[in-house]
């Protein structure tokens, strides 16, 4: 990708492809939708929700929910993704009504039509949260009122309107290495390959965090970070969540450097990445978001 407003228009055509093939996977899903993107585009998986939100703050798609979130049951919120074409809109409409009143008349072994299921069945859609049947409600009553939203203000949603609001998303954005993972991967300390540094830790690193550690025992803080690297000192800080520390080093000046806020920076969105696979990741979440909040200002301040 050569600028975010390819990679942009990439992902609205992947968006639109599938929402014009037949069948009901016909919406893209969050949960599989972004893993099949970031494996298409190298993305940062942390990063995908500001590219769908650029998308959908200039009226190209539609994100809406497809499953609420329940952390009693360990389930996460699912956003279903459209293109703002009426044509389209009304085609999946009609293909998922048909299938809302199959699931309908399977479940509780009545035919109704579309309108009166969702009048009888919208008081119970918690009930059947993350079920066919649940998904396939969400997804006609927000068709639903796309469509109508786009009868209502089809100016706001014309080419040169999308094509003008995408420019100023774009202007106000990160630049595309934001998004993308490098050739290298982010969490790699050597330049050696990708793959090595998902694998975890090598047994050099692993040598190399005691040395670390030894060595901050006997010696300051910025000292460390002279000799070990900012991009290596972030990594063990976030492999023990000591989030908060590093938002102390860089309000106290320690680390103020706009490349090493970068390379912190991209470490924090690998870490967060990982948060399916580490669930200990989500008891820090508002650490994290401070801290991205944080360095975000201070790269803009040097900037500025």
């Amino acid at each position: 990708m050569k600028d975010l407003e390819e990679l942009l228009n990439a992902i609205y055509i992947d968006i639109r492809k599938r929402n014009s093939d037949r069948g009901l996977q016909a919406i893209p899903q969050s949960d599989e939708f972004f893993e099949q993107i970031t494996k298409a585009y190298s993305l940062i998986p942390f990063a995908i929700p500001k590219l769908i939100k650029m998308l959908v703050d200039s009226h190209k798609v539609f994100s809406f929910t497809i499953v609420e979130a329940d952390r009693k049951e360990r389930i996460r919120r699912v956003e279903g993704l459209v293109v703002a074409e009426g044509n389209i809109v009304k085609d999946l409409l009609q293909r998922y009504g048909d299938e809302l009143v199959r699931a309908y008349s399977h479940e509780f072994s009545t035919k109704y039509t579309v309108e009166r299921i969702i009048k009888e069945f919208y008081p119970k859609l918690q009930e059947y949260n993350n079920t066919h049947i649940g998904k396939i409600a969400y997804m006609v009553i927000n068709l639903m009122g796309i469509q109508s939203n786009l009868e209502r203000n089809i100016m706001q949603y014309g080419v040169k309107w999308q094509e003008k609001q995408l420019k100023t998303e774009i202007e106000n954005s990160d630049p595309i290495d934001y998004f993308i993972e490098t050739a290298s991967g982010i969490g790699s300390t050597d330049g050696g390959a990708k793959g090595g540094a998902e694998q975890g830790p090598r047994a050099t690193d692993a040598a190399k965090y005691e040395d670390l550690k030894r060595y901050l025992t006997k010696n300051s803080v910025e000292k460390t970070i002279t000799v070990y690297g900012i991009e290596f000192y972030s990594r063990v800080c976030f492999r023990e969540y000591q989030f908060s520390l590093m938002q102390k080093l860089i309000e106290d000046g320690i680390v103020h450097d706009k490349d090493d806020l970068k390379l912190v920076k991209k470490m924090l969105q690998k870490t967060r990445s990982n948060s399916d696979q580490d669930l200990n990741l989500q008891k820090y979440a508002n650490d994290i978001n401070d801290l991205e909040k944080l360095i975000n200002n201070k790269i803009k301040q040097s900037e500025g």
